[in-house]
């Protein structure tokens, strides 16, 4: 079942008096309960189609669908909640707020999604659990490692239990072995949880491991890598 398609994506931004176009027309679709990995070039335009499906920016035409709800016509107070309630982002950099413990920022999301000051944390002890990380719960991100910073901020997309996962080269700043533990822990969680994820990477091993390869390149999606190794030579 289709999880998050989207139809015929334009986006282009403005340049020295005329608009350089970024994407031309992207039409992909992401099955319920995979791994889908973008790959590209940088600039091909991956971080703009993920924030587009992600509803942090919009199209200048075309559609996004999620769970076949279109989402191009909500006002930006009804985007907001949407996101919160069934988007995760996992980006290259944790974000983490550095005053809060990895306790509290893991917290914060289930508060602004609940309006509440009690919420139920039991999902985030399981996810702490899995994790390795529950006997960190007190410690401040300047007291992690750069591993356990992308553990935190894998955990926070997940708190929502949204239904949808993007990632942003989630291993870009990772070293090869914490690189592996954050890729064995998104399989855990597709295996164990049904979570789907939409991944952006120039990683090949992480790519091994999707279920599907969607390539991007110039603004176009699909186009093979041995195709776009010929254009990129003319």
């Amino acid at each position: 079942m289709v999880l998050l398609k989207s139809d015929n994506i334009y986006k282009s931004y403005p340049l020295d008096g005329s608009r350089l176009s970024i994407l031309k027309g992207v039409n992909l679709e992401v099955e319920r309960g995979s791994i889908v990995a973008l790959m590209g070039p940088s600039g091909s335009g991956k971080s703009t189609l993920l924030n587009i499906l992600g509803t942090l920016d919009r199209p200048d035409s075309g559609q996004v669908l999620l769970d076949g709800q279109d989402v191009s016509n909500l006002s930006d107070d009804e985007l907001s909640l949407f996101r919160n309630r069934n988007i995760g982002f996992v980006f290259q950099f944790h974000h983490l707020l550095p005053e809060l413990s990895l306790w509290e920022n893991l917290e914060l999301p289930l508060r602004l999604a609940e309006g509440s000051d009690r919420v139920d944390t039991s999902y985030l002890e399981h996810l702490l659990e899995i994790t390795g990380l529950a006997d960190r719960k007190s410690h401040y991100p300047g007291q992690l490692s750069g591993g356990e910073r992308q553990r935190v901020a894998v955990i926070r997309a997940l708190v929502n239990r949204p239904g949808i996962v993007l990632a942003d080269e989630p291993t870009g700043n990772l070293d090869a072995r914490n690189g592996k533990v954050l890729m064995g822990l998104i399989e855990q969680l597709r295996k164990d949880h049904g979570q789907t994820f939409l991944i952006a990477t120039h990683s090949e091993f992480l790519a091994e491991m999707a279920d599907h390869r969607q390539y991007l390149y110039g603004g176009v999606i699909n186009i093979t890598p041995e195709v776009a190794g010929g254009l990129e030579q003319e």
